[in-house]
């Protein structure tokens, strides 16, 4: 199928991401504004990916039932009435239960459009149709970003939140392409998939931290320097264009330098970056432009780290091996470090005041670099391709990596993935003792 024939959906994408990144983006503004302590702001916005978990667990057996136009549909209309029931309720245990929800059916909507990109594409055509996914994510996140900076009052931010995600279902409900089914899932052991690609998942685990982190307590932090909204605006804006423009060096560098390498140099960046965001407090307090530089190269160093962690387990497993399995678990690990980054983030800049928000990025990075340090690379020969996508993503979309095609039709098997990870390993280690 045609890439233009699903215009539709990327339309439906495009208000959903929006919709949400608002809400996501703002999540602490009102709360904020209400003195409501970091700790507590941290475990509301926790509440969002422990919907999305809950969601990845029971929304495909919805969508089964009842269709996937119903299914987008009752989940818009649900999302809509969780985000404006903020304008009646002022109890915060309500607004914890009322985020899970918004994150239960953002990402079930994104299971929706995700099951007919996968069904109704073909392995020649998913590269481009995953391209223009993170295209749409990122125009998407980027207006959500624009949208803050108006300076709208806390129940405007809601209202338009639950506008532009019915506005989602509109496209979705007038399209024209034939129903898919969900895709089957393989049952595999997690503890043993994280075992044979530590360095993979503890990136994924990272990158979670570093990206949802920085959207969810981003705008907390940036209000308790005394920051406008449009100041935050500008501050969260810088991340994203530095994550979106990064992604071809990247994907250069790490092709030539290898995995570990790279995920080694972004973390270095990354620690730097934090470091100095801390001394900037103290050199240039209140100046925007210095924040904004700080937030680009977290931008730059922290979004690549989930596409790196992804082709690094790529790699290092069998070439002819289904690794979709593989790659939904590392997503599954990107969403737990999404659900930490926010209680985190809370506690630690609870007790640290403002310094805390960076010195967490400081600390995670530094760790990173070290253990990535000490990880080989594999040869050249043997490295899958880099793609650069994002984690805020649903559960079908590994589906879509171009990295599963005809070619690999083998599926995946722990015992011969764990021999082949060893072998690999251990003949990168003796190269470079020869090399030497």
């Amino acid at each position: 199928m045609h890439t233009r024939q699903f215009l539709s959906l990327y339309g439906s994408i495009f208000f959903l991401f929006s919709g949400y990144g608002l809400f996501l983006n703002s999540a602490g503004v009102k709360l904020s504004q209400m003195g409501v302590s970091n700790i507590t702001i941290g475990i509301l916005n926790a509440a969002f990916f422990i919907g999305g978990t809950i969601s990845a667990i029971v929304s495909h057996r919805i969508i089964s039932r009842v269709g996937h136009i119903r299914s987008f549909s009752v989940f818009g209309a649900l999302f809509a009435i969780a985000a404006l029931a903020h304008l009646m309720v002022e109890q915060l245990w309500m607004w914890g239960i009322l985020r899970a929800v918004l994150g239960f059916c953002h990402y079930s909507l994104l299971m929706v459009v995700e099951s007919w990109f996968t069904t109704r594409s073909i392995p020649q055509t998913r590269a481009k149709i995953l391209a223009l996914y993170e295209v749409v994510y990122y125009v998407s996140s980027a207006t959500s970003v624009l949208l803050l900076s108006l300076n709208m009052s806390s129940n405007n931010i809601f209202t338009l939140a639950a506008i532009l995600v019915i506005a989602a279902t509109l496209p979705v409900g007038l399209t024209r392409i034939q129903q898919p089914e969900i895709p089957k899932r393989e049952r595999i052991s997690l503890p043993h998939v994280l075992s044979i690609v530590p360095l993979a998942w503890i990136a994924c685990f990272m990158a979670g931290i570093f990206i949802n982190g920085f959207f969810t307590m981003g705008s907390v932090f940036m209000l308790k320097l005394g920051y406008s909204l449009r100041n935050v605006s500008m501050f969260l804006g810088s991340a994203m264009i530095g994550g979106f423009t990064i992604q071809l060096f990247i994907a250069w560098l790490s092709n030539k330098f290898g995995r570990p390498r790279t995920i080694f140099g972004c973390a270095c960046v990354a620690a730097v970056a934090a470091i100095s965001g801390m001394l900037l407090l103290l050199i240039l307090p209140g100046n925007i432009w210095a924040q904004c530089v700080i937030a680009l190269a977290i931008g730059c160093s922290g979004f690549p780290l989930y596409a790196l962690g992804l082709a690094r387990a790529n790699d290092v497993l069998p070439a002819n091996m289904n690794t979709v399995e593989v790659n939904r678990s590392l997503l599954f690990v990107y969403g737990l470090g999404s659900l930490v980054a926010p209680l985190l983030l809370g506690t630690v800049m609870q007790l640290f005041n403002h310094y805390g928000f960076y010195s967490v990025y400081a600390i995670i990075a530094t760790a990173l670099a070290l253990y990535a340090f000490m990880q080989p690379a594999v040869p050249i020969s043997e490295r899958s391709v880099y793609v650069p996508v994002s984690g805020n993503v649903g559960p079908i979309a590994p589906e879509l990596d171009p990295r599963n095609n005809d070619a690999t039709d083998t599926p995946y098997d722990a015992d011969s993935a764990e021999q082949h990870v060893q072998t690999t390993l251990q003949n990168t280690e003796k190269q470079q003792q020869a090399d030497n």
